[in-house]
């Protein structure tokens, strides 16, 4: 060593005998404190060549697909409070001990108000603030489509994106959640949390082989049905207000053409638009698209065709989008029993419907609770003012009209008109001083509920 360090003094040689000191023998240290093995104090019966495989930290058995998320949604505007309720449940810092964390997010609502545009926004947002630094997972699961993507190919997709080779690929569905657990445990102490976007989910079996187990990584779900079986946090979404929809409009004009200003220089005919659209951001996209593409068009002649046009849902259609192939995909998947109430509740008279007239509609002793629920639960149908009460979407209501046969919708109406002419006849005799029929009313013990029940029917009347 010493005729190596003569020669070389700070070469190879005094590498190598400085690294030697740095280690005493037997001590179990690296030589380099880097990737190579102490093999000193060993005891080999023979000649020995040692061999070391090296996998450095953080590396990926194969190429990654980490960096997915789709763009940022252009002319993306309003949603502030949804916005932050929604980071506020991704916050890996948040206030909750790990143990309670609540890992999933689902945003829901029905089709064509934008959830993905939210979820989309928001995992941006989440990345710049340097939150989820092991990477953003997008998948789209269709699962409105024919054929959903199953829990399967989901798992498989992610695996991929993961680094995982072909060959390394489980052949079971159980084997493939397992490894995807453990690939996104070993990411969360090698590189920090991930975000897993899983878009356009129809049910919680769908979601549920998704959910990591280490609590620094979250999932993001968008979905047309409430899913309370994930025990997710759950972030329903409303058509927009006035002024939101309203700055859609003239941002999408002018992100086609900056100095378009029809949506400013008629405003009155704008929220119009907007009103006609039901404030529903892909609807309002699609009126948007229209009149960009006709940039002579004034925004009052599309106004004028969409209040005038027999079927609104045939003029919001942009040859790519279209509101009503955006509701037939969560019409189709309906029981028939739920189809049918959703095309006689859009022939009910008035903006809300209780009970009573739900079950005057589909020829019932009672109204259908479950089938009801099962439609607020799809966004299809919303409670009204008060509990006992429901009312559809604009849009909806024009879908579903259209979907009713002309036979059916003349039983139901007829239906509804014998229920109300039996139970006015019934409170207006309570009305009446000194009635005799007043005994014989039923559904109403007094004057006080005949005139509630002719107040809250008013409009329906």
């Amino acid at each position: 060593m010493a005729q190596l360090l003569a020669a070389e003094p700070s070469g190879v040689a005094g590498a190598v005998a400085r690294a030697m000191e740095r280690s005493a023998p037997g001590s179990g240290a690296s030589w380099y404190g880097g990737d190579h093995a102490d093999f000193r104090g060993g005891v080999f019966l023979r000649e020995v060549i040692g061999v070391q495989v090296v996998i450095q930290e953080g590396a990926a058995a194969g190429p990654e697909a980490m960096a997915g998320l789709p763009p940022r949604p252009g002319g993306f505007t309003g949603r502030d409070r949804e916005t932050a309720d929604l980071l506020r449940a991704l916050d890996p810092a948040g206030t909750r001990p790990a143990a309670s964390a609540v890992l999933v997010a689902s945003v829901s609502g029905l089709g064509g108000i934008g959830k993905t545009a939210l979820a989309v926004e928001t995992a941006h947002l989440a990345r710049e603030r340097g939150w989820f630094p092991g990477g953003i997972l997008f998948i789209d699961l269709h699962g409105y489509d024919r054929e959903p993507v199953t829990a399967d190919r989901s798992l498989r997709a992610l695996l991929h994106a993961l680094g995982t080779p072909p060959e390394r690929m489980p052949t079971t569905t159980d084997e493939r959640a397992a490894l995807y657990r453990s690939t996104l445990a070993v990411r969360a102490r090698e590189r920090g949390g991930v975000l897993v976007l899983a878009d356009n989910a129809s049910s919680a079996d769908q979601v549920r082989p998704l959910v990591p187990g280490d609590s620094r990584h979250r999932v993001l779900v968008t979905s047309r049905d409430r899913l309370p079986q994930l025990g997710a946090r759950l972030l329903p979404l409303d058509e927009l207000g006035t002024e939101e929809a309203y700055e859609l409009l003239d941002r999408a004009l002018r992100i086609a053409d900056p100095h378009d200003g029809r949506v400013g220089d008629d405003p009155g005919t704008s929220d119009r638009l907007a009103s006609l659209c039901g404030h529903l951001p892909l609807a309002l996209q699609i009126a948007a698209a229209l009149l960009a593409a006709d940039p002579g068009k004034p925004v009052s002649e599309l106004v004028a065709e969409l209040a005038e046009a027999h079927d609104r849902l045939d003029h919001l259609d942009d040859g790519a989008r279209s509101v009503r192939a955006a509701f037939e995909l969560s019409y189709r998947r309906l029981p028939p029993e739920q189809a049918r109430l959703l095309r006689l509740l859009a022939l009910a008279p008035g903006p809300e419907v209780s009970d009573e007239v739900v079950a005057a509609l589909v020829g019932a002793g009672r109204p259908p609770v479950r089938d009801q629920h099962a439609l607020a639960r799809a966004h299809l149908v919303e409670t009204g003012r008060t509990r006992g009460w429901w009312r559809l979407h604009d849009l909806v209501r024009v879908f579903g009209a259209g979907m009713a046969a002309r036979a059916e919708g003349d039983a139901a109406r007829a239906r509804v008109l014998r229920h109300y002419l039996e139970r006015a006849r019934a409170a207006d005799a309570h009305l009446k001083p000194h009635s005799e029929a007043a005994e014989e009313t039923g559904p109403f013990r007094g004057r006080a509920e005949a005139l509630a029940w002719f107040d809250a029917e008013r409009a329906g009347l």
